[in-house]
């Protein structure tokens, strides 16, 4: 692995564990929940926590694993009552093979690739695919903070990180 990527490496191998943590006694009723109308329920979050994983993915040089959430998120979709989300058992499956191809994925690629140009710049404002990658770090830990405090609410159990 490249040196420059450790740090954001580690995190997302940590974000691994905590992404299935933070579901654990999450039942279906939880998932469609949603604590006011402005807040997004533990549905959304899991499907679109996915989604930027295969973003990751895709900056990584892995066009090959194509998004299915694509559509899902299109154009930063907000929640919608009408979609259908991925029930959580499902997601814990994704979730799991998404995060080896990700490893796999981080082990391989060269600053050569992350030095390139992305397709659009986020909110970071570095553009090149190791901005996007940093952004998509920071923002897979921001939703992943958002499910530990509904697993707090719902289940009343703090998310355990290990």
């Amino acid at each position: 692995m490249i040196p420059s990527i450790i740090g954001l490496a580690n995190i997302l191998k940590l974000n691994d564990r905590l992404f299935i943590n933070a579901l654990e006694n999450i039942t279906h009723e939880h998932t469609l929940d949603r604590l006011s109308e402005y807040d997004n329920p533990v549905s959304w979050l899991t499907n679109h926590i996915v989604w930027g994983r295969y973003e990751i993915l895709n900056l990584l040089g892995r066009s090959d694993e194509k998004n299915p959430y694509t559509e899902l998120f299109k154009n930063f979709k907000p929640y919608d009552r009408d979609s259908v989300f991925n029930q959580i058992e499902y997601i814990k499956e994704e979730w799991n093979k998404i995060a080896l191809l990700t490893h796999e994925a981080l082990e391989l690629v060269t600053e050569e690739k992350l030095a390139e140009e992305p397709k659009s710049v986020t909110p970071m404002g570095i553009p090149t695919k190791f901005g996007n990658l940093s952004f998509f770090v920071w923002h897979e830990g921001y939703h992943l903070g958002q499910l530990a405090f509904l697993k707090k609410h719902y289940t009343e159990e703090a998310m355990k990180f290990f």
